[in-house]
């Protein structure tokens, strides 16, 4: 017995709606993972890669895209380290594939900057003792998610970024903010409270 057209429209329909989910919804990002070293000096950096090839580099004064000086370089396959070739200032060549590139990289002035290619997930782990919260002396890029870790640590996440940023600080400079704050206000009183009381003085 053969099914009726009306039947055969809604296998048809539900397949034509997944397919449009498919191809509408976006493709998951790619993940970074950044851990700041205790000292603050450093980042060691886990990356997922999708391809031959993969760029180290970082924001210029112009934003240009300068070299990333990286150390402890490895690209991990399914079954473990596997050979590449520089091909250029920052750049690396490896045989067609996915892989995870782990690295080390400087920290400047308690500033961290990762640049990628194409969009990644970025999760930055900040050890205890580091902060970004106070917008006077610490600022993340927009879009950032900060939470508190384990163990004391702060964590920063992005969904979907080429460039973050953070600038982070320890609890002395924070304490250091405060302690200036409060002189500054002090001295700012003792100035304007004999000029606002001679005012009223004046107005009686």
């Amino acid at each position: 017995m053969r099914a009726s057209n009306r039947d055969r429209r809604g296998p048809v329909l539900a397949a034509l709606c997944l397919a449009l989910i498919l191809i509408c919804a976006p493709a998951a990002a790619q993940e970074a993972v950044i851990r700041v070293l205790p000292d603050g000096t450093a980042y060691e950096a886990s990356v997922e890669v999708m391809g031959s090839e993969h760029a180290f580099w970082t924001p210029g004064m112009m934003g240009e895209r300068v070299p990333l000086q990286v150390e402890e370089l490895e690209v991990l396959g399914p079954s473990g380290p596997i050979e590449y070739r520089e091909t250029g200032r920052g750049v690396i060549a490896f045989p067609e594939g996915n892989y995870t590139i782990t690295y080390r990289a400087l920290v400047r002035d308690n500033r961290l900057v990762a640049a990628f290619n194409t969009p990644y997930a970025v999760t930055v782990t900040l050890p205890e003792g580091f902060d970004v919260r106070n917008p006077l002396i610490g600022m993340v890029s927009p879009g950032a998610v900060i939470s508190t870790g384990p163990n004391g640590t702060t964590e920063i996440a992005w969904d979907r970024m080429t460039v973050v940023e953070a600038r982070f600080y320890t609890p002395d400079r924070e304490i250091l903010l405060t302690t200036f704050g409060t002189i500054w206000l002090a001295v700012a009183l003792v100035l304007i409270l004999p000029l606002i009381i001679s005012r009223r003085k004046e107005g009686e």
